[in-house]
C-alpha cells in the first residue's frame, strides 16, 4: 500500500522470479516449497569509522605469545630501549594466563606506525606488536587504571583540541577537515548524473586539489582533464569521475583522499595580530578641551583683577585729598 503498487505490478515484476506463482499471482512459495535462508546477524562495521584517532590518548598495544618464563619486567625493559628517547611507557600489565602482555604508551608523533609490527627480543624468542583496536581496545581500556585512563583521555582532548584548526586545500580555507567534508558532499550532491564539473569554477579546482591526496598520487590522476558526478559502479552510491584527455573515464574515491588530509593535515599558518595603539575616546578628547577652557577663563580673570587694584588705589587717595585741603 505505501509504494501504491496493484496486484498486477507484483505479478509483473515476479515474472523472471524464481518463486513460484499460484492462482494468478494470489499465492506464492519458494521452488520446491524449500526452507527459508538461516537468519543470520548482521556485521556490524560502525567501529571502523572511528580507528583513525582510537589512539589519540596514547596507543594501546598487545605483545602476544610472551615466553612462558617472561615477565611484564622484562617486557617493559625491551619496549623502554626500542622507543624514542624520553618515551616511557604508562602501563605494562601481567602476562596473562594467554600469554599477552597489553602495554600503554604516551603519545608521541608517528606513535600507532612506528609500534604496529614492532619486534621484541624476548628470551630468544621474536614477539610483535599489535596496536589494538574495535572490542579488543575497549576491554584493555575497561582495565586500565583511573590515573592512566584519566591521563590517556586528557591527552586525547588535547590532540583533538590541535587538531581543530583551519587548513588549506588548493586555494580554499576550511575551519577543520569536518568542514572540507561537508564541502564535498555539498557539492557532489548539488549535481545530476552526468553533470562535468566547469573548469574554471571554484568546486573543480577545490576537488582537483583534493585528488592529489589519493594514495596513489599523481599516478592515480595522471591525464586528467575533467571531473564529473555520476553514479557508482559499486551500489547506488554516486561519485566522482576523472575524465582523461582520450575520453577514458575512471571513478575515484574522494573518501581516501580526505582520509590522508585528515592523517596529515595542511594547516594554514596563523596569522600575527598587531595590536593598534587605543585612539583617545571622544569623551576624553571634549574633557580635555573642557578643562583648556578653564584654564584659559581661570588666567583672563586673574589678569582683569591684577589690572583693576591700582585703579581703585588712585581713585580712593584723589578723594581723600580734598578733604584735607578743607579742614585746614
Amino acid at each position: 500500500k505505501a509504494m501504491r503498487a496493484t496486484k498486477e505490478d507484483v505479478v509483473a515484476a515476479l515474472k523472471d522470479s524464481k518463486l513460484e506463482l499460484k492462482d494468478g499471482g494470489a499465492a506464492l512459495r519458494r521452488p520446491g516449497n524449500a526452507p527459508l535462508p538461516a537468519l543470520e546477524a548482521k556485521p556490524q562495521h560502525h567501529q571502523k569509522k572511528n580507528t583513525a584517532h582510537a589512539h589519540d590518548g596514547g596507543a594501546v598495544v598487545v605483545f602476544k605469545n610472551v615466553p612462558a618464563e617472561q615477565s611484564w619486567m622484562q617486557v617493559k625493559d625491551k619496549l623502554k630501549d626500542k622507543l624514542p628517547e624520553k618515551v616511557v611507557p604508562w602501563h605494562v600489565s601481567e602476562v596473562s594466563d594467554t600469554a599477552q602482555c597489553f602495554v600503554v604508551c604516551p603519545p608521541f608523533e608517528g606513535d600507532v606506525k612506528f609500534l604496529e609490527g614492532l619486534e621484541l627480543d624476548l628470551g630468544g624468542a621474536k614477539v610483535k606488536a599489535e596496536v589494538c583496536f574495535g572490542d579488543v581496545l575497549q576491554q584493555t581500556l575497561k582495565a586500565l587504571p583511573r590515573h592512566i585512563r584519566d591521563k590517556r583521555e586528557k591527552e586525547s582532548r588535547k590532540r583533538q583540541k590541535d587538531r581543530n584548526r583551519p587548513i588549506i586545500v588548493g586555494n580554499q580555507k576550511f575551519v577543520n577537515v569536518g568542514a572540507l567534508r561537508g564541502k564535498v558532499k555539498e557539492i557532489l550532491n548539488s549535481r545530476s548524473d552526468g553533470e562535468a564539473l566547469k573548469p574554471e569554477g571554484t568546486d573543480f579546482k577545490l576537488i582537483r586539489a583534493l585528488l592529489e591526496y589519493h594514495p596513489k598520487g599523481a599516478d592515480k590522476t595522471q591525464g586528467t582533464v575533467g571531473i564529473k558526478v555520476n553514479k557508482s559502479t559499486q551500489g547506488d552510491n554516486r561519485c566522482f569521475y576523472m575524465v582523461r584527455g582520450d575520453g577514458a573515464e575512471e571513478d575515484v574515491s574522494v573518501k581516501k583522499c580526505i582520509d590522508a588530509v585528515e592523517a596529515n593535515p595542511p594547516y594554514a599558518k596563523e596569522e600575527l595580530k598587531v595590536k593598534a595603539e587605543p585612539k583617545p575616546k571622544a569623551a576624553d578628547a571634549k574633557g580635555d578641551a573642557k578643562a583648556a577652557g578653564a584654564v584659559a577663563k581661570a588666567e583672563a580673570k586673574a589678569e582683569e583683577k591684577a589690572e583693576a587694584k591700582p585703579e581703585t588705589k588712585a581713585e580712593a587717595k584723589a578723594e581723600v585729598t580734598p578733604r584735607g585741603e578743607a579742614s585746614r
